[in-house]
């Protein structure tokens, strides 16, 4: 039997930000650094023996440039996906990270800025197992049974002044002041099990509980991106908004067509 994965992307600058610093990599599609989001969503579908792969890049708007990093690290995937091998998915999405992190460094090194950065959050498809890698506070969930799960890590802390969550890693540290260290895991995939990537704009304006609701009520994962991106909006739309929804599907082999083949 074979699996595709399903897929849409909404990307939404959202009410109160000036400019959309947040970006993606959806087979082969990402946005230009200078963007205003995406005007409708990005769906398609992908068969399993293709290696879907799919990217959320947060830049960090506390930051100079966050849209250049995190274009920059879309960039760099794409690149890496067109002319790297994958047969070692977890190492593959270890040499992503790496490589955009070198090249967000260079780039504000050039600039002369004193600091830039983004998050980092990817899901690819083998074809049996599923990896998550994250850096920073872009999440990935997982949601079966009616159930959501976050499987990626929060790299976060309170210990600051104020308690506010503050991110202890992100793409953009020189490696002279810190060594990144990617959260990465795997894990085995199933017929109609759900993943979430998502940018903070989402998960700061809607609960988990909300979200979970949302995908198990919606038909289908067109209808829960709209709805969860509706919702973040409502709840005052703060931040840039990305949602990259997926969704296995399991084609049984046609019989009759091989029988007929043969006869």
């Amino acid at each position: 039997m074979n699996y595709s994965v399903e897929y849409t992307v909404l990307c939404n600058k959202g009410h109160v930000r000036p400019t959309n610093q947040d970006n993606f990599w959806c087979m082969g599609e990402y946005l230009a650094r200078d963007n205003e989001g995406l005007e409708k969503p990005l769906t398609g579908s992908v068969s399993a023996k293709e290696t879907p792969a799919f990217a959320l890049f947060d830049g960090m708007g506390g930051e100079q440039q966050g849209e250049a990093a995190a274009h920059i690290a879309a960039s760099n995937f794409d690149t890496l996906y067109n002319e790297c091998p994958k047969n070692d998915i977890k190492q593959f999405m270890l040499d992503a990270c790496a490589r955009a992190n070198t090249e967000i460094c260079a780039h504000a090194e050039k600039e002369r800025l004193r600091s830039t950065g983004t998050t980092a959050a990817m899901l690819m498809f083998g074809i049996k197992e599923i990896f998550v890698c994250n850096v920073g506070d872009s999440r990935i969930y997982h949601f079966s049974d009616s159930k959501l799960t976050q499987i990626s890590h929060d790299h976060t802390t309170t210990d600051t002044l104020d308690n506010m969550p503050a991110l202890t890693q992100s793409l953009g540290i020189p490696e002279t002041e810190y060594t990144i260290s990617p959260y990465v895991a795997k894990g085995v995939y199933n017929k109609k099990d759900i993943y979430l990537l998502c940018s903070d704009g989402l998960t700061d304006m809607v609960a988990d509980s909300d979200i979970e609701k949302i995908i198990a009520e919606s038909p289908s994962i067109t209808k829960s991106g709209d709805e969860l991106l509706k919702k973040a909006l409502e709840a005052g739309g703060h931040d840039n908004i990305t949602i990259i929804l997926c969704e296995i599907q399991r084609h049984m082999p046609n019989i009759l067509s091989k029988l007929r083949r043969r006869s």
